[in-house]
């Protein structure tokens, strides 16, 4: 079984030492024309197996049941609950994805975890897969949350913020060094006591060298989790290698970036179901079983 997420709409591993935004390219610069945009990605309700095809998998039928307790119970910031899906024969695990579908995030989880995600069309519900340093199948499981807990425990696997002092700024660097303080001095407050709300610092609107965001990234580093959010246009969340650090990327319908930010924050909110979409997902389960039954 294939998910999104092995076949991300753009490269998860981008080379993010490019310059992007005011002052970041030059006259010899070659002509590009914009590509035209691409299909909006908007909602498709799965396609439901027949009555007595669903009847002939009990263990799916018990299983759906146990998501729609789990849904109901659920909401933001509460324990996760987990289903194991090693258990189901094969038949059975088709048949649940069929009803279950495919949802417009994904995730992935590097390093040692290696986990891939992929939510399901109820907003809340993933599916996640973990794999072998081989890419083989180890297990698989259902999660209800408003973010899979392997992406909150495994986001930075470091506790040191690093500091900036003057000396480090190489040539060529515009606001990379102030940048950079302010998100050190941040994320250190936020480990000390965790931020209400995300402190967000928005490069798209920074005139940045080319020096600057090569210095930039090399600072941050490159964390083991990446999202990406589809819909009109898409988003990539990224975790850097420095603790309580997020790179959250806009992008439009031609995969031009259109907005660049760094939040201080435990998740960015834009990468969790949100209390509304877990009771829709919720109501929508329900309408899906009767129709099933």
């Amino acid at each position: 079984m294939s998910m999104k997420s092995d076949i991300p709409l753009f490269d998860l591993t981008p080379n993010l030492t490019g310059a992007v935004g005011p002052g970041s390219r030059s006259e010899a610069d070659s002509l590009s024309y914009m590509p035209m945009p691409k299909e909006m990605h908007t909602f498709e309700p799965p396609s439901l197996p027949e009555s007595d095809e669903i009847a002939q998998a009990p263990q799916v039928l018990a299983l759906l049941g146990q998501l729609q307790e789990a849904l109901d119970e659920y909401r933001p910031g509460m324990p996760t609950r987990s289903l194991a899906l090693d258990s189901l024969a094969e038949t059975d695990r088709a048949l649940l994805h069929q009803v279950l579908g495919e949802g417009e995030v994904a995730l992935q989880i590097g390093a040692d975890i290696r986990v891939r995600a992929q939510e399901t069309v109820l907003a809340g519900l993933w599916w996640l897969q973990q794999v072998d340093s081989n890419g083989q199948l180890k297990r698989q499981w259902l999660e209800v949350a408003d973010l899979p807990e392997p992406a909150r425990r495994a986001a930075f696997s470091s506790t040191e913020v690093p500091s900036i002092v003057e000396g480090d700024l190489p040539e060529g660097i515009l606001n990379a060094g102030p940048v950079l303080v302010e998100l050190f001095d941040v994320a250190r407050r936020h480990q000390a006591s965790p931020l209400d709300l995300p402190h967000v610092i928005n490069l798209s609107l920074l005139p940045f060298s080319p020096e600057d965001h090569a210095f930039l990234t090399r600072c941050l580093g490159q964390g083991s989790v990446v999202i990406l959010s589809r819909g009109y246009g898409n988003c990539r969340i990224g975790s850097t290698a420095v603790p309580g650090i997020w790179r959250v990327q806009y992008f439009n319908s031609t995969d031009q970036l259109i907005l660049d930010t760094l939040e201080v924050v435990e998740v960015p909110q834009v990468a969790c179901a949100a209390k509304e979409d877990l009771e829709d997902s919720a109501e929508r389960l329900r309408e899906m079983r009767e129709v099933l039954v």
